[in-house]
């Protein structure tokens, strides 16, 4: 937008009082009295002074037109913050721990134990017996020491905020070696390298971005680093590639009087490589091998809600539980309660695919998916008759997601939608996520495939209303 244009757009501008009275507005103010619309409209307008000086989003002809953005963006606004934000959406991209869906669907179980701590008091720090206060979570705390086989653990506010504790807890702070194949970013800009540095004194980079071994640790450790062995996360390097194994640090941290922690990102509690699912090996395993300490998720592969869990030994867990910033990275007693339930399936339930959503998923039958997507499509199918759009079930790939995990595939089979070439099938996905409840689809060509490894088994009933509801309306 030129000068000329800008300022002629914010001399247009009418008065906020102007706007209020706008009868278009009249309606939702009577509805909703005490919601501030005086300043919702302020902030439309300065968005509109905003756009006006520094782009050509806007070029309005006067101040009527100026009114018509103002009032339409209010409304859009209003209904954003009086419906919208954070919903239930159904998961058809079939990504299991979907980061940006929630990741782990919690099971029956802890979402009755999440329940209670919402609607009563809850003995979160007391003890029961002498009546006295006792320290937060020291029965999760247990649970998750006796579930990972360490000798101690500790649950925090996310798998971040346990790299960063127990990195700072080592006194006084000192240096950090690790491999430069290994200083990760994930989602949402968590960038390893920068955590590290506000952590400890010194980064130690080792090795090249393909090749780092044993070796290259042993060089440049003394006595009192801290060796850190990284998952790669949500991306791998594959040809001419090698990298230190945990078992190899090991022997280097014993040699060199070195600390060892593995920040194993998603960890693993269930062994999956026995339903020949991934090829990490589970906590507990880890552990046994020596390693110091481990930090993991709480959600992701365990199946639980956000978290950070450290676990190790004894005198670590020590040390972490003396650092003055665990109290800003605690948890609150609706995650206690939750990851309270999660754990018990596993140590104590009949068999945590049961319990567990996550390992549900991941392990189901290819035959029970088969039939699930075939009975959705075959709903869908049977409501919008014999002139409906082509729904059929076909084979397809999940994936278990979470980062560490995000390139491993399930098979899975998937209702199929074939439209009229590519900009159809993505017009139909766009329908189908603004639907209530929203359901996100993948596109695949002139395809919309919803998997159905994603969808949880209590969904597909109204999953197929909605197909022949959104089709319909398509056709």
């Amino acid at each position: 937008m030129s000068d000329k244009n800008s300022k002629e757009a914010l001399r247009a501008i009418p008065p906020v009082d102007d706007i209020l009275a706008d009868e278009r507005l009249t309606g939702p103010r009577k509805q909703h009295p005490r919601f501030p619309w005086t300043r919702l409209v302020r902030s439309v307008v300065q968005e509109y002074r905003d756009l006006a000086r520094t782009s050509s989003g806007v070029d309005p002809a006067s101040r009527d037109s100026v009114r018509d953005w103002v009032v339409t963006r209010v409304g859009k606004v209003c209904v954003e913050l009086e419906r919208g934000g954070q919903r239930r959406v159904i998961n058809g991209t079939g990504v299991i721990l979907h980061t940006n869906l929630g990741r782990a669907v919690i099971g029956a179980g802890a979402r009755r134990a999440v329940d209670e701590a919402l609607a009563h008091y809850m003995s979160l720090e007391v003890d029961l017996e002498s009546g006295r206060r006792s320290k937060r979570a020291t029965t999760l705390n247990r649970l998750a020491a006796l579930a990972t086989g360490a000798e101690d653990a500790m649950v925090v506010n996310n798998n971040a905020a346990a790299v960063y504790l127990v990195l700072g807890a080592f006194s006084p702070p000192g240096r950090v070696i690790v491999s430069r194949g290994e200083l990760v970013e994930i989602g949402g800009s968590f960038r390893l390298p920068e955590i590290l540095r506000h952590a400890s004194s010194e980064v130690i980079e080792v090795g090249t971005t393909n090749r780092t071994y044993a070796e290259d640790y042993e060089k440049v450790a003394v006595e009192g680093d801290v060796l850190l062995k990284v998952h790669k996360s949500n991306y791998a390097i594959e040809g001419f590639v090698s990298e230190a194994s945990h078992v190899d640090l090991v022997r280097v941290a014993a040699a060199r009087n070195c600390r060892l922690v593995y920040d194993l990102g998603s960890g693993a509690v269930f062994d999956y490589r026995g339903a020949g699912i991934g090829g990490d090996e589970p906590v507990a395993g880890i552990i046994d091998a020596g390693v110091e300490c481990v930090t993991m998720s709480g959600d992701k592969l365990l199946g639980g809600v956000q978290a950070g869990i450290i676990a190790g030994r004894k005198e670590v867990l020590a040390s972490v539980r003396n650092n003055p910033l665990r109290r800003a990275v605690r948890i609150d007693k609706v995650t206690v309660a939750a990851l309270q339930d999660i754990l018990r399936q596993y140590l104590f339930g009949p068999g945590p695919e049961s319990g567990v959503p996550v390992l549900a998923q991941v392990l189901a039958d290819l035959d029970v998916i088969r039939e699930r997507a075939g009975k959705v499509a075959e709903a869908a199918a049977l409501k919008l008759g014999a002139d409906g759009p082509d729904v059929s079930a076909v084979d397809d790939e999940a994936a278990v997601g979470g980062g560490s995990w995000s390139s491993e595939s399930v098979a899975s089979a998937a209702v199929c939608i074939r439209c009229d070439g590519e900009k159809e099938a993505v017009r139909l996905a766009r329908r189908l996520r603004l639907n209530d409840p929203p359901v996100f689809p993948r596109v695949r060509g002139a395809e919309v495939r919803i998997n159905m490894r994603s969808v949880m088994p209590y969904e597909d009933g109204e999953l197929g209303d909605i197909l022949a509801s959104v089709l319909a309306l398509q056709s």
